[in-house]
């Protein structure tokens, strides 16, 4: 680029942004409302991102194909009469797979385990299990991933009547 070439594109660009600045009422300051809240951060104490993004995938291992699977992440213990208190679940078609994958958002450090159930045609758990390597710890930058999560269900005698949930 040519001397004349470079003073003329700094002249321009000079000009361009005065002329911002003059058409806009406030000098072109932002106002709160363009303001982001980061850029109204303290220094040296910036917004932290609080929230983990979880995914999860593996299998649930079953001796008889049931009517239906369901794989969940829960905050306390497994147990097959606290499904409705899952954080994160899917719905699994035994007739498909037995794979599967869960992506939960939850507060970083946050701990979860991780379930499955079997259902039969009315929806009451007749098989149940939990992974070996529970509680899992949600803690990380991006995407925070468990894979090969991998567990067997085991007879539930007598079944567990499902949540009205789980009955459909």
């Amino acid at each position: 680029m040519k001397p004349t070439q470079s003073w003329l594109l700094a002249s321009f660009t000079l000009f361009f942004f005065a002329a911002d600045a003059l058409s806009s009422p406030d000098g072109g300051t932002p106002r709160a409302a363009e303001t982001s809240p980061r850029a109204q951060a303290a220094p040296g104490k910036l917004p932290r991102d609080d929230r983990a993004e979880v995914e999860i995938t593996g299998t649930l291992k079953v001796a008889s194909k049931p009517a239906k699977l369901l794989a969940f992440v829960s905050k306390s213990a497994c147990s097959p009469k606290q499904i409705d208190e899952a954080i994160g679940s899917v719905n699994i078609d035994p007739n498909v797979a037995t794979n599967f994958f869960i992506e939960i958002f939850v507060p970083q450090g946050s701990t979860g385990n991780v379930c499955g159930a079997a259902l039969d045609k009315d929806g009451n758990v007749v098989a149940f299990g939990a992974y070996a390597k529970n509680p899992l710890t949600f803690r990380g930058k991006g995407e925070v991933t468990f894979s090969d999560v991998v567990f067997a269900l085991k007879p539930v005698k007598p079944p567990v009547p499902g949540s009205k949930k789980l009955r459909h």
